[in-house]
């Protein structure tokens, strides 16, 4: 098993810029567990450890809870349904990618955040479990998640009474990666699929190398939950090559960024990644998008699953809830 390691303090550094939450959190759960060698072969059960430890809340009981299998190349979506009564015209509908490196994440470790979305913005969720790296490298999970949004696009009316017309896309850190890639297929499909809204919690959005262009790859290269050393292991395992747009969504064509759904991009203070989705946000206004940046100062790249701990993660998704109520007109 790759878990040959513990986990080790906080950098010391890092302590008095952290949010006491977190640090009591980190301290208090953390500390001592087993944690991954990112130098050993890759064993698939890793992922069963994936939830140990975790700060996120109970799922919240919902109206349906339905798993469906067999969409495009095979990936399989949970379909969590609010309660009450569809609405006329159908559900509006977030479709969720989970976070996890494109290496590890299931259904269940993204259940918490996808039914508070589902009741707390009275719509359906679609949470997409894509194909996993190493066993199935990039561009598997782009392709699955891709599917998916066509099918709920063209399908989801009939399948599981959504509006078409009321469809937003959103995820963490990987799954901010899906859904920036997602939302630009959406606007270069003829006819393009009309999202409303995108949410992008601690998006990846540039796997290229550099440092230099992103300050935060070198400050906060030994935080905690992703640290430069993590990162690389997922990049490797992930095998994507940074040029294409696809895998670097930074990268897209200038013209698109004013063809995709607005967006809300929420970095993580203390993240190796804060610095590059600070940049996709700049970019997207740069070139006629609609973007609004929120950066929550103080905490790591999981921030936005640790409701049940910190102040911040409880923020995020009230932040999350607001904002999806007014792109769905509620």
């Amino acid at each position: 098993m790759a878990y040959l390691l513990t986990a080790g303090p906080i950098a010391p550094h890092l302590v008095p810029l952290m949010d006491a939450d977190y640090v009591h959190y980190y301290n208090t759960t953390l500390l001592g567990l087993p944690a991954l060698d990112y130098t050993a072969p890759f064993d698939p059960t890793i992922r069963d450890q994936y939830l140990v430890g975790s700060g996120a809340s109970a799922p919240l009981q919902v109206g349906s809870e339905r798993d469906i299998g067999g969409i495009g190349k095979n990936p399989n979506v949970r379909v969590y349904t609010p309660p009450g009564e569809k609405p006329e015209g159908g559900w509006p509908v977030l479709v969720y990618y989970h976070g996890g490196g494109w290496v590890l994440g299931t259904l269940d470790s993204s259940a918490a955040m996808c039914t508070q979305l589902c009741i707390g913005s009275k719509c359906v969720v679609v949470s997409v479990d894509y194909r996993l790296a190493p066993e199935h490298v990039y561009p598997a999970a782009v392709e699955d998640s891709w599917d998916v949004l066509q099918w709920v696009h063209d399908k989801g009316p009939e399948e599981i009474g959504i509006n078409p017309n009321k469809i937003a896309v959103g995820g963490g850190s990987a799954g901010g990666h899906l859904s920036a890639v997602v939302a630009h297929k959406s606007a270069l499909r003829s006819p393009p699929i009309p999202l409303v809204y995108q949410l992008l919690l601690v998006p990846c959005t540039d796997l290229s190398p550099t440092t230099t262009a992103y300050p935060s790859r070198t400050d906060y290269a030994f935080a905690p939950a992703l640290p430069a050393a993590r990162m690389q292991w997922f990049y490797g395992l992930f095998k994507a090559p940074p040029e294409e747009w696809e895998a670097s969504p930074i990268l897209a064509p200038k013209e698109n960024f004013a063809k995709i759904a607005p967006q809300f991009v929420a970095v993580a203070g203390l993240d190796f990644l804060k610095d590059e989705g600070i940049a996709y946000h700049k970019k997207t206004l740069e070139n006629g998008g609609k973007s609004e940046l929120k950066v929550y100062e103080g905490v790591p790249h999981n921030f936005g699953s640790l409701d049940r701990v910190t102040a911040k993660g409880k923020e995020f998704i009230r932040d999350a809830i607001e904002r999806l109520d007014i792109a769905f007109g509620q």
